[in-house]
């Protein structure tokens, strides 16, 4: 009767964790969302909405960190139900799933985790084309501002390809 009762359990957890996943490919890809919309607001230079992005970014993160402490949690409580170490990578997880013929569930997670990679490769490239487009901002504000002070700056190249500026007050 315990080992049914057990199973019933593991069952129970191990969709818990699958639902986890899922939870953390919407937050994701909200998060990928709001980084896209970042991108068009630096574009428009609105700043306030801009602001709000940088809001609503952190709430998305918040989030994926509480369900992150979450997952933590749940797969400690497995591995404590599988009398197990507690797994310290997903692909030990997994095993775990399918040690406890939980084939589909492990199944439907690393489906879930490949589309979970997939969004997070998006959202560092938009956030590294956002880095570019602010960089270049910032860049053009201080050449502005040296123009204003009566500073002119001259890029040149040394032998290694690498920019190097040298400045001269009028």
């Amino acid at each position: 009767m315990k080992e049914q009762s057990t199973n019933t359990e593991l069952k129970l957890k191990a969709s818990l964790l699958r639902d986890q996943w899922q939870t953390f490919c919407e937050l994701h890809t909200e998060l990928y969302e709001v980084t896209c919309d970042e991108y068009m607001h630096l574009l428009a230079s609105e700043i306030d909405l801009l602001e709000t992005d940088i809001t609503n970014k952190n709430k998305v993160i918040n989030k994926i960190n509480e369900v992150d402490k979450s997952r933590t949690s749940l797969n400690d409580e497995i591995a404590l139900l599988l009398n197990s170490p507690k797994p310290e990578k997903l692909a030990e997880m997994l095993s775990l799933l399918e040690d406890n013929d939980e084939k589909l569930i492990k199944k439907d997670i690393e489906r879930l985790n490949l589309i979970l990679l997939d969004i997070i490769e998006k959202i560092q490239a938009q956030n590294k084309k956002n880095q570019v487009f602010l960089n270049k901002a910032i860049l053009s504000l201080r050449e502005l501002k040296d123009s204003f002070t009566g500073k002119t700056n001259y890029n040149t190249y040394s032998p290694k390809g690498m920019t190097i500026t040298s400045s001269k007050n009028f």
